[in-house]
């Protein structure tokens, strides 16, 4: 018998071929998970790990596939010139504000700031 987390793998990797909604009820109760799966014209097989289609219809997504498709993205890190380029507009952007904005200069708060910079 399949357990919930994994019946929500298996859910969220055929999620990407097509939708099931998961309520947040069922997120942890196996039982209304294979409700759902069911009133979504599929069945599960626990010894094989597999959601199946009731109608024959392509491929069967296993367990080991569903969880390679779920993992998540490796994120792109940044090269110092991007990192610099960053800085470079952020430091462009607070000057223009500046330049626009002189009496910013004038308050109180600022220039006690400036005083503890020095």
């Amino acid at each position: 018998m399949l357990t919930a987390p994994e019946l929500l793998t298996l859910i969220k990797a055929h999620n990407i071929l097509s939708k099931i909604k998961v309520p947040a009820k069922a997120r942890k109760d196996a039982a209304a998970l294979e409700k759902l799966i069911n009133e979504a014209d599929y069945k599960v097989d626990h010894d094989k790990k597999v959601i199946k289609p009731m109608v024959k219809r392509g491929k069967q997504l296993k367990l080991k596939t569903a969880e390679e498709l779920t993992k998540p993205k490796p994120k792109k890190e940044q090269t110092s010139e991007q990192k610099e380029k960053k800085s470079v507009n952020e430091k462009k952007k607070v000057i223009d504000y500046i330049l626009k904005n002189k009496e910013v200069l004038n308050d109180p708060e600022v220039m006690k700031l400036h005083k503890g910079l020095k």
